[in-house]
């Protein structure tokens, strides 16, 4: 069972937040697991006794920022299903997912980087589906209700978001917040055909 599935005991979890902490502040070159112990403060060796391989530490980092983005988007579909149909409801929680993201930015990036790295290991990539998938999902039922295409609309939508993040990223703090919220009423407004005029 993965770490994504199972209980991680109190030190795996300490092992895994530095390590989102090291791979978000120095890049993937510099996620070694000397970094790792450094930045939770753990003698040197004490990492690798839980993931002894470079590669087991990745994929069990994989796991989790992928376990917490799942969290939170089955967070917000819950929310959502108890206002079917309200675009404004939507709105909010979609920025709201995103600003929660922004609000711990080493999470954020090291879910980047793990992306990037995905592009060339499928067994990370995997990890990532089911999160985004559930986030797929939500947002072609919300266009869906709104009347709107909500087949590869919500595809284009999801790929959209990714894309604020990483330009909220680069913004100063102050400004993220209404970026994003712009950013996410103009893209839930725009996408997709109402029938009615098609």
């Amino acid at each position: 069972m993965s770490p994504a599935t199972e209980e991680l005991s109190p030190r795996r979890r300490e092992i895994l937040a530095a390590a989102t902490t090291v791979l978000a502040r120095q890049g993937n070159r510099g996620l070694t697991h000397r970094a790792v112990d450094r930045e939770a403060g753990l003698s040197e060796g004490s990492s690798s006794a839980y993931f002894r391989t470079r590669d087991a530490l990745i994929g069990a980092l994989g796991d989790f920022v992928a376990a917490r983005m799942s969290a939170d988007v089955q967070a917000m579909g819950a929310r959502l299903a108890t206002c079917p149909g309200d675009h404004e409801r939507a709105t909010a929680e979609v920025s709201r997912l995103l600003l929660g993201w922004l609000e711990h930015p080493d999470v954020l990036t090291a879910r980047l980087e793990l992306s990037i790295a995905a592009t060339r290991d499928g067994d990370l990539a995997e990890r990532f589906l089911e999160w985004r998938d559930d986030l797929v999902g939500m947002v072609r039922e919300v266009l869906a209700a709104a009347g709107k295409d909500g087949g590869q609309s919500a595809e284009t939508l999801v790929a959209a978001l990714d894309g604020v993040l990483l330009a909220s990223l680069m913004l100063p703090v102050r400004r993220r917040r209404a970026f994003v919220v712009e950013s996410v009423e103009s893209m839930l407004a725009g996408l997709g055909t109402n029938p009615g005029t098609a």
